[in-house]
């Protein structure tokens, strides 16, 4: 008698407690890459941030998410971070001219005009683009 009064005691207050249950992250790095993009442009910098990293969790050859967050980290002001995820992303696609452009900017604003030149130059090498143009203009215009 004195077992099953424990039991059903055990079994009562079992039932009143509050559980806790922690979900998996059920998106895929592509999912979060998505988000991540979303809040960027709401103009959520910090839940961009935490997206893109995910997204790298989940994926670590998903080299936009580098570039973005790379991104996000130049609208920061943040110029040697976004230039780490640049070349992160550039390590998984050499030759992908929009990764070196944003590169060579962001070695620009930290001062380092020679390397962000040679950068440009190889960007427009790659894909002959206005935006490119701006940029090299915009570094040899200092």
């Amino acid at each position: 008698m004195k077992k099953f009064l424990i039991l059903t005691l055990a079994f009562v207050f079992s039932c009143g407690v509050p559980r806790i249950v922690i979900l998996e992250d059920s998106l895929s790095a592509q999912e979060h890459l998505n988000l991540g993009y979303i809040y960027e442009k709401k103009g959520d910098l910090k839940l961009a941030k935490e997206e893109y990293k995910k997204a790298i969790q989940k994926d670590k050859g998903m080299w936009e998410a580098y570039f973005n967050l790379g991104n996000v980290y130049a609208k920061e002001g943040n110029y040697k971070k976004a230039e780490e995820e640049y070349r992160k992303a550039l390590r998984l696609k050499p030759q992908e001219p929009d990764i070196l452009n944003n590169l060579a900017w962001v070695l620009f604003k930290q001062g380092r005009k020679e390397e962000a030149l040679s950068i440009i130059n190889q960007a427009i090498s790659i894909r002959d683009k206005q935006e490119y143009r701006e940029t090299l203009k915009e570094i040899e215009g200092h």
